[in-house]
């Protein structure tokens, strides 16, 4: 989820688009369907229409499979052990946490606020929820949300916290052959993800369901930096293929009505696509980089903002078809305008930061790739 060059000075940049085009899509369902103006902007367009901005919700799937390839190629030269493992999870946090509490802030504010407003639905957030909520673990405790796209964020954590497990685990029991056996570990669990999502009792709350599309992400990057064959990744995306279409036809026990397993399969075979024709550091048009920068900032700050200004604008213009096109439009760019800041102010410091944590030391000497 969060966007970062890799280290050593490579950037996907038509990745980066397509984790902006990713962001774009969450910030198109949440302006046109968890707004107050949901039902008449609805009305205003067709059927297909408001059924593509449905499906647009599964945005998410593609920074998780993004995350994964991103994260993979970060850590493909650390000498896992105590030390490094804990300059990762502190760089990895110093990465993601400052523009998450910045929002976390600005939107303890606007519940506040709207204690002074009677018509308008009231929220309570007591300090330990608050607390509870900046160490990612609300949806563990079963406690209440601050940001509603958090639960993104929370896996996203827990994905971290696994790769390091698996990597003081390999590093500890294979000497010889560290890499390759991470490799197997994350393999294996990304099997037992598939089969705990297909059967629709992993929910959001734990990384186990979701696993397979992180682990995606990973397997497309070994194959880049050729430390995965092409069979691997061929393999992986047919048992994947399988998944998708056990759960769409009824064979397996769950289907999702929006089709999120499809979308994590089209992002990774994209990717794919990408590295077979070597686009990977093509540079995509402007706006689409631009996009891929904010991504991340944009994806935090755009529900509070739809809160504010779309909530507001329900109180000045009710159901209006004019007003509700205005907030729309007043909400979009407002979410942009946010982003902007938030990424200048709070997250490219953050960024820096975190990258003047790392010490030579986290790498282990260059690899020849693995056969």
């Amino acid at each position: 989820m969060s966007p970062e060059a890799p280290a050593g000075g490579t950037r996907f940049q038509a990745i980066d688009a397509l984790r902006g085009l990713a962001a774009l899509s969450v910030l198109f369902f949440h302006l046109s369907r968890i707004s107050p103006q949901t039902a008449v902007l609805a009305r205003m367009v067709p059927n297909y229409a408001v059924d593509a901005l449905d499906y647009s919700r599964t945005g998410v799937n593609v920074f998780f499979v993004i995350s994964g390839f991103v994260i993979a190629y970060s850590t493909k030269s650390i000498r896992w052990s105590g030390r490094s493992a804990g300059r990762f999870i502190v760089r990895r946090q110093v990465r993601l946490d400052p523009p998450y509490y910045a929002v976390i802030f600005i939107a303890i504010l606007w519940a506040t606020a709207k204690r002074f407003v009677p018509t308008l639905v009231q929220r309570h957030f007591t300090v330990g929820d608050v607390a509870i909520n900046m160490v990612y673990l609300q949806g563990i405790l079963g406690r209440p949300v601050v940001l509603l796209v958090s639960w993104t964020l929370c896996l996203e954590v827990q994905f971290y916290l696994y790769l390091v497990l698996i990597g003081l685990t390999t590093a500890l029991l294979f000497r010889r052959r560290p890499y390759r056996a991470g490799q197997w570990f994350a393999l294996v669990t990304g099997l037992v993800s598939l089969a705990v999502y297909a059967q629709g009792t992993g929910g959001t709350i734990w990384f186990i369901s979701l696993w397979w599309l992180f682990c995606t992400g990973m397997v497309l990057c070994w194959y880049s930096i050729g430390r995965a064959p092409r069979w691997t990744v061929l393999v992986w995306l047919t048992i994947v293929l399988a998944m998708c279409v056990g759960c769409s036809f009824g064979v397996l026990g769950y289907a999702d009505p929006w089709a999120g397993q499809w979308v994590g399969l089209a992002t990774g075979v994209l990717i794919f696509g990408l590295i077979e024709l070597k686009l990977t550091a093509w540079r995509p048009p402007r706006i689409l980089l631009f996009l891929g920068t904010i991504s991340y900032s944009l994806y935090l700050v755009h529900v509070p903002v739809i809160e504010v200004v779309m909530g507001g604008g329900y109180k000045v213009f009710g159901t209006s078809r004019p007003g509700a096109v205005l907030c729309w439009v007043l909400g979009f760019a407002v979410s942009i305008l946010a982003a902007m800041v938030l990424r200048r102010y709070v997250e490219a410091p953050a960024v820096r930061w975190s990258a003047r944590l790392k010490r030579p030391s986290d790498d282990a000497p260059t690899l020849a790739a693995t056969p």
